[in-house]
Formats: structure tokens, sequence, C-alpha cells
């Protein structure tokens, strides 16, 4: 009987070692397996993402694959919503500047006079929101429009209470 060492193709192997898994430690075999795995699921990935976009897609693109661009029609809604996308607009430093000098006039404390629309002057506005019952979701821009409508009735009511009171001091006088 021989005993002696096996091959396989042209290495050795010893009969009484265990042979190592394909799927060891260290194997090579495992770090393809893995590889192969982390393919599929980018492939997916990339798959559903497409199926998602081919709506949009095909929207944009028409029947020759050509990109299609179409011009929206003018409604008289489209002159509202230009007016709407103005108010969105964000505030001018010095709008600002004019929002915090009317916000002192009312009581607030918007910080500096300085048309930087910092945290004090957010927190003066949203005071403001609060104080006045407006809608929450105003924009900077319409609480501008409001505070400024008030400082201008307040500063109209001063100067009517002003030359009142100056009436009132002549006629003591005369």
């Amino acid at each position: 009987m021989y005993v002696g060492i096996m091959t396989i193709g042209n290495q050795g192997v010893d009969p009484g070692v265990r042979p190592r898994s394909i799927f060891g430690e260290n194997s090579l075999m495992r770090y393809h397996i893995q590889g192969i795995f982390l393919l599929l699921i980018v492939l997916i990935a990339v798959l559903f993402t497409a199926r998602m976009a081919a709506p949009v897609l095909s929207d944009a693109l028409g029947d020759e694959g050509a990109i299609v661009a179409e011009s929206a029609e003018v409604t008289p809604d489209a002159d509202v919503a230009a007016g709407e996308a103005e108010e969105d607009l964000p505030l001018t430093g010095e709008e600002v500047g004019q929002i915090q000098t009317d916000l002192t006039t009312l009581g607030f404390d918007p910080g500096a006079v300085d048309g930087i629309m910092g945290d004090a002057t957010q927190n003066a506005i949203d005071a403001a929101i609060v104080q006045y019952q407006l809608d929450v979701t105003a924009s900077n821009r319409a609480v501008f429009d409001y505070v400024r409508s008030l400082a201008d009735a307040l500063a109209a009511a001063n100067a009517a209470d002003s030359a009142t009171n100056d009436a009132g001091d002549a006629d003591a006088e005369g």
C-alpha cells in the first residue's frame, strides 16, 4: 500500500491536513462573493432610480427622443402668480433697516438698526406675527408690509394728536 502525498493539479496535498474552506476567513473567494453581492445591490439601486425617473424623462422627451419645450400659457392667474412670487423675495438691506425701525417704534426689540437680518430681527418679526395674529406662514415681506402700515398709522395718529395739542395750547394762551 502506497502512503504518500496526494496531488491535486500540480500541488501536493497532505492527507492528514484538513483542507481550508473556500469561504475561510482570508479566502479570496469570500471577497469575490462580497464584491458580487455589493454590485448586485448597486445595480438594483440604479434600476430602481431609473424606474422612478422614467415618467419624468418620458414627459421631457418627445416621441423621437428630442427634448420638448413647452411655453407657458398666459392666463389672468399668471399675474397673480407673479405678484405672489414678488412677495416671496427676501427683504433688501434697506427694507430690513426699515422694518427694524418700525418694529422698534411698535415696541419690539429687533436689536441694532443695521439693515442686517439677524436673529434678534427675526425674533422680533416672529413676535410681531404672534402679537398681531398674522398667518404664521407669512413671509417676511408680508410682515414688512403689515408693520410698515402700522408704523405709518401710528405716525399719522401721533401727528394728529400733536396738532390737536398745539391747537389746544394756542387756545389756552389766547
